[in-house]
């Protein structure tokens, strides 16, 4: 499943956020979203979900355009997954991963056979389904955010937009659930996600999308893209980039910034 996103532009009251963005995130590729805080990472997101509307552009998947789709088919057809959150009520895991399932129901549905089975398969493509029955408030960050990945999966969509997933993870949890997510792509799924991380980016993207000021600055594979020069205009950060022999890099910062 293909997202292409053409000359599109975006405007909140009295402030300019996207600029004629364009880029394609290709069917079974996994593509990473570089940029600083306040650049329209998010806004960028919103517009693709159809949850803003009033921007300027397409947004198309498989050649269809987003805006002649209803909602309801729009969420089995993208599948959108959240930073780690607490819900306002102690669900279990399986009532969280559930609630992915929503999208194919009628108004007022309630989950059945189907459904639970459905989630019962999410959770087994993350490896987590003897937390079925665990509270989802009493499992641990990396935990949570396999569960979340699992409630898309759930939601039967092919395209995964994720929102920096293993942002305030500790470093084992990054590793698990970036491995997860590559796994995923291996499986035929196509990922959209925001990270702040450019190792992490380079190590397990098949393409990169560098944003700065509500345009992009840079689009193409990880190792002809992320650079010093690039890591500098994004973040006003000078750094010095290494690679290794098995094809990734590092950044070693100086000590003065």
């Amino acid at each position: 499943m293909m997202l292409e996103v053409k000359n599109l532009s975006f405007s909140y009251p009295h402030r300019q956020v996207l600029r004629d963005v364009s880029f394609a995130v290709p069917s079974g590729r996994l593509v990473s979203l570089l940029g600083p805080n306040g650049t329209g990472k998010s806004t960028l997101f919103r517009c693709i979900l159809n949850l803003l509307s009033g921007f300027q552009g397409t947004v198309s998947i498989d050649g269809t355009d987003t805006a002649q789709i209803r909602l309801a088919k729009l969420a089995r057809l993208i599948a959108y997954i959240p930073q780690v959150h607490y819900p306002a009520f102690n669900y279990t895991v399986l009532d969280m991963v559930l609630m992915g399932t929503s999208a194919g129901l009628p108004a007022f549905g309630v989950p059945g056979l189907k459904e639970t089975e459905r989630a019962y398969a999410g959770l087994a493509q993350m490896g987590i389904e003897g937390l079925a029955e665990r509270n989802y408030m009493q499992i641990s960050g990396g935990e949570q955010q396999l569960v979340l990945i699992a409630r898309a999966l759930a939601q039967d969509s092919k395209l995964l937009i994720m929102d920096e997933p293993t942002a305030s993870l500790d470093f084992g949890n990054q590793v698990r659930v970036m491995q997860c997510i590559r796994s995923l792509v291996e499986r035929g799924y196509t990922i959209f996600q925001a990270t702040h991380n450019p190792n992490q980016a380079f190590a397990y993207s098949d393409q990169i999308i560098a944003m700065q000021g509500g345009t992009i600055i840079a689009n193409g594979a990880p190792q002809e893209v992320v650079n010093a020069q690039l890591i500098d205009e994004l973040y006003g950060i000078k750094a010095r980039v290494e690679s290794l022999e098995e094809g990734r890099i590092r950044f070693c910062l100086p000590v003065e910034i």
